[in-house]
């Protein structure tokens, strides 16, 4: 249909109800017909209503937008879309607003022929007639926005939620764009630092946040992320904007797979965790003392009996007194082993405890040549052992010291658990995706059931333990690093334990060196 309500001298409409990109020289050029072909191709649904509210054209899109065909829509109100969202006062003002001459716009809840809500923009224009003035229709042309609003609620939800989840973990995220020369904090980030919620940082504001004893690292560790694309997840000291020192724990992913210019991370708050696990050390390294001094005591005065012993067999000529002095030497032998075996426990104990104050500190690793070197130091510690390595030679994202400690452990396992020639084959091996596998096979007696069971499940019970500490401190030093264990069985027998590592983006190149530690 024609949308003007009456013609020009030529024909054309005076531009009321044009929109005003048009001018009246190109209008004139243009059949009135042409109007109505462009409303009825619009994307948007339209419909016309006579002075009186009743509408006298519809568009296809308004069909296919509310439902209604055409048949079914003109000649009765647009209160056909009424929804019952809007109160009495929003249609008085919209009439207010378009009787008086003025264009209406503002979004709406309508109903569809269906029954179901849509939410639109809608705008609503008056045409007015050429010769007097008035106002003959109403023009309403409408965008369906349903889809957006949902996607900007379910935005907003997520939004929510991230925020109380910020708030309730103490955690915060950042962006770090170079080449836009933008640093983006969210709000759980600014709360840890302690500046207002409109507060936007540099690079350098944000570094100098960091105390002293930890700026240079975390610069260092920023600019190894951009330089060779390696993330990194780190302790340090922060000092927030009223001066009290936390401790957070900070990481950083590089986005893209290849040289980039854009870090995004994490922050977090962890100056009460921290101090527990400091209460926790302490208590373990004072434990420790105590069990180290007194199993040396133990030790000590054991040796000494033993050599007391070895006067009093000299002079006994009694057989069975002899036999019963055997038996008691032997008996006072095991308590220096399992003394001496405690020992040993409690030194373990201590190196991991100061490895693993590091355990986020990662690098590259090159598995290969880090195989072979144990190898080499168990070939000569053990010399009727035999020692195999094979496989590729791909990096690992990892702290070098961890992942040899835990070699070091499964390699100790396996030898001990062996025959009198053991067999051990140290292997890497890359998945199809990109996963780094290390693997220790031997051909012993087996982890038993009730051991494996333990270390999957991660704790130990009263009816289920394992025999020591070695798998567990393997778990401990492999899981940090997004690392897991994996048990089974060797064939034709012995065991084979795993340790799977995710893929790194990062790869060695033959341009430069390896990057640096970032250490200070």
């Amino acid at each position: 249909m024609d949308m003007s309500d009456g013609d020009g001298e030529d024909g054309s409409t005076d531009g009321s109800a044009r929109g005003g990109g048009w001018t009246d020289a190109s209008c004139r050029e243009l059949d009135p017909a042409w109007f109505e072909r462009a409303v009825e191709a619009a994307g948007h649904a339209i419909f016309i209503t006579d002075f009186e509210g009743r509408i006298v054209y519809v568009n296809p899109a308004f069909e296919a937008v509310t439902g209604y065909d055409a048949a079914d829509a003109v000649g009765r109100s647009p209160d056909i879309l009424n929804s019952g969202h809007h109160d009495p006062d929003y249609f008085r003002r919209l009439w207010e607003t378009i009787v008086a001459g003025e264009v209406w716009q503002e979004e709406i809840v309508n109903r569809r022929a269906g029954g179901e809500n849509y939410i639109a923009n809608q705008t609503i224009a008056p045409i007015v007639d050429d010769e007097d003035g008035s106002i003959t229709h109403f023009v309403a042309i409408q965008t369906d926005i349903t889809e957006r609003k949902e996607h900007e609620r379910a935005l907003e939800r997520s939004r929510d939620l991230s925020a109380r989840t910020e708030e309730t973990a103490d955690v915060g995220g950042w962006e770090l764009d170079v080449e836009a020369g933008e640093l983006r904090w969210t709000a759980g980030t600014r709360r840890i630092h302690g500046v207002d919620p409109s507060y936007e940082p540099s690079l350098e504001d944000a570094l100098r946040f960091y105390h002293p004893t930890s700026r240079d690292r975390i610069r260092g560790l920023v600019e190894r992320a951009l330089d060779w694309n390696l993330p990194y997840d780190v302790e340090a000291q922060l000092v927030t904007a009223d001066g009290t020192t936390r401790v957070v724990r900070t990481t950083c992913q590089p986005v893209g797979d290849g040289p980039t210019t854009v870090l995004r991370g994490t922050i977090q708050d962890i100056t009460e965790r921290k101090a527990r696990r400091q209460q926790l050390m302490v208590l373990n390294r004072v434990l420790r003392h105590n069990l180290r001094n007194g199993l040396n005591v133990v030790i000590g005065n054991t040796e000494r009996v033993l050599t007391t012993l070895d006067a009093v067999e000299d002079a006994v000529e009694d057989p069975s007194l002899l036999a019963s002095l055997e038996e008691t030497r032997t008996d006072l032998g095991a308590i220096v082993s399992a003394a001496e075996e405690l020992v040993d426990t409690s030194e373990r104990a201590r190196q991991f405890d100061d490895l693993y104050q590091h355990i986020r500190d990662v690098r590259p690793v090159g598995i290969r040549p880090l195989l072979e070197a144990v190898a080499a130091d168990y070939r000569e510690a053990h010399p009727a052992a035999t020692l195999r390595v094979e496989g590729a030679d791909p990096y690992v994202l990892a702290n070098r010291y961890a992942v040899r400690v835990a070699l070091e452990e499964l390699v100790d396992n396996a030898i001990q658990h062996s025959s009198t020639a053991p067999e051990v084959t140290l292997r890497v091996a890359e998945g199809t995706d990109g996963t780094i596998r290390i693997s220790v096979a031997d051909r012993g007696k087996g982890i038993p059931e009730m051991e494996r069971e333990v270390i999957e499940a991660g704790e130990e019970r009263p009816l289920k333990h394992g025999s020591g500490l070695g798998l567990w401190i393997v778990k401990w030093l492999v899981t940090p690093l997004g690392g897991t264990i994996e048990i089974a069985d060797n064939e034709p027998k012995g065991t084979v334990v795993s340790m799977v590592f995710p893929a790194a983006k990062w790869r060695p190149s033959a341009d430069g060196p390896e990057p640096s530690d970032a250490r200070t």
